[in-house]
């Protein structure tokens, strides 16, 4: 029997199976694997459409990790899907390996078939169908696929199967979820979260300024037993010795004692930040309150009363090196860092940033009531930019965008925040490029020298072709290990932001 013989046939038994199943998520799954078997397609998925915020959630896939498909959330023009859904049209790449812009979720995918379900006014989803081998889907199938997509499409709406998804999917938000990002890296994150959150051990988490540390420990405590207790934040930098003591333990206003954060967060979380900064003499301080479980209250009453507070830190160094130097203890170190965890830097997951460029531009666009979108080139150069402030510096320059330039599409030159438009500043936010002009001789005619030159363009140029620096150092065929001592080394490379 012919698939377009089969189609009338396997809707059919969609629309009498999804009667008899319990709830949403059974009924999606046998929809998708009807479709897939339909039409003999290895892997695949179905997204449901946030009209809001203009963002496709995937409901239901096959292939795909867990963790990948809770954290899949694609804005319009992001991938294969967003592509499908911004442009109205079906989108079929024979070789994702020759697309730069496909988003890689399963790694065995080498052709997909994105179709957006559509109704007269809006995008209600995008069905994609996937294959592990090239040029697998034929125009005869593409044709039939969207025929079958476009009945399918009626069946969603008529038993309000999309509704139902997209109001389970908010119900169930998750607050590991709210850490966004499907990059590898994020998704690793994201398990040791899960693994640890439950418990009470004590965590510290490892990043750079504006990476996101305080998220992670907030995704921490609201997955644990303490999630219904408080939760509160210190951050040790920049604070005096007196106004840290007062703000972890407690000071004395006149005869009135003002409790600290510790007291404060008895029963359940104090997230530090900078713990490296905390003085010596505090830091002795911090771990006999924590050994002994002491309220830091003199004016207790209940002196049997213990403190039962879980602590996480926030560090953007590496306080091992501290502790050897002595200007951190060892035993707060080993009683804070039961588990470590390493907040990735933005620029090692590029991946990531038109997604939470995306988020950050819904957020604002609501709050200051526009409605910018972002242009191709906008997205490109905003993957491009070195983020040394990392995703604090986004969400910084996403807000001017929004509330500041006059334009409704965001071009590259939107970003700048110091005033000057298109005509300088079009090369400084397109990546990468700079310092790549050709290679020619010099009067300094050492050849180890232009090799050096040469090495940081072709290094620079791998930074704008991949997201991580695994992936870079397979481009270039080297180790990881020389791609880092190149970048430390080399003179070309010198001010160079990875």
């Amino acid at each position: 029997m012919s698939v377009k013989q089969d189609i009338s046939g396997a809707l059919r038994k969609i629309q009498k199976e999804i009667q008899q199943l319990p709830n949403i998520t059974d009924r999606l799954n046998f929809i998708l694997e009807m479709t897939l078997t339909l039409f003999g397609a290895s892997t695949g998925s179905i997204s449901i459409m946030d009209q809001e915020e203009k963002v496709l959630t995937i409901v239901a896939a096959k292939g795909m990790d867990w963790e990948k498909k809770i954290a899949a959330k694609l804005p319009f023009n992001l991938g294969v899907t967003g592509r499908a859904a911004s442009t109205r049209e079906i989108t079929y790449v024979p070789d994702v390996t020759l697309d730069k812009d496909y988003v890689k979720l399963i790694e065995t995918v080498r052709s997909e078939l994105a179709i957006p379900l559509l109704t007269r006014d809006s995008v209600v989803g995008v069905l994609n169908l996937e294959s592990d081998k090239v040029n697998f889907f034929s125009p005869d199938i593409i044709n039939q696929a969207t025929l079958f997509a476009s009945q399918l499409t009626i069946v969603i709406l008529e038993e309000r199967i999309a509704k139902e998804a997209f109001e389970k999917s908010k119900r169930e938000e998750d607050p590991v979820e709210e850490i966004l990002g499907y990059d590898p890296s994020i998704l690793f994150l994201k398990h040791r979260i899960r693994q640890v959150g439950p418990s009470d051990i004590s965590v510290m988490i490892i990043g750079e300024e504006g990476a996101g540390k305080k998220l992670v420990a907030k995704a921490l405590h609201y997955i644990s037993q303490r999630k219904n207790a408080p939760f509160h934040t210190v951050d040790c930098s920049g604070l005096s010795y007196e106004l840290l003591e007062a703000e972890l333990f407690g000071s004395y206003s006149g005869k009135m004692f003002n409790p600290g954060k510790l007291e404060q967060s008895n029963g359940g979380s104090l997230y530090i930040e900078s713990i490296g900064d905390l003085p010596p003499n505090l830091q002795t301080k911090l771990f006999q309150t924590l050994r002994d479980k002491i309220i830091p209250n003199p004016t207790s009453k209940k002196k049997e009363e213990v403190l039962s507070i879980r602590i996480f830190t926030g560090s953007k160094r590496d306080l091992l090196e501290e502790i050897q130097k002595e200007t951190f203890s060892m035993d707060l170190y080993y009683r804070l860092a039961e588990v470590p965890l390493r907040m990735p830097p933005l620029r090692e997951r590029r991946g990531d940033i038109p997604l939470l460029a995306h988020h950050f531009l819904y957020q604002y666009n609501k709050q200051y009531a526009r409605n910018k979108s972002f242009s191709t080139e906008a997205l490109k150069a905003l993957t491009g930019m070195p983020w040394s402030g990392n995703v604090r510096q986004l969400q910084s320059v996403i807000q001017y965008a929004v509330l500041v330039p006059q334009e409704t599409v965001l071009e590259p030159y939107s970003f700048q925040q110091d005033g000057k438009r298109e005509e300088e500043t079009r090369g400084k936010v397109s990546g990468f490029g700079q310092g790549t002009e050709i290679l020619t001789p010099a009067e300094n005619l050492s050849l180890n020298l232009a090799i050096e030159k040469l090495e940081a363009i072709w290094i620079k140029e791998a930074f704008q072709r991949a997201t991580t620096q695994e992936e870079v150092a397979k481009l270039l065929g080297i180790s990881r290990g020389s791609l880092q001592y190149k970048l430390k080394n080399n003179q070309f490379l010198d001010g160079f932001s990875t």
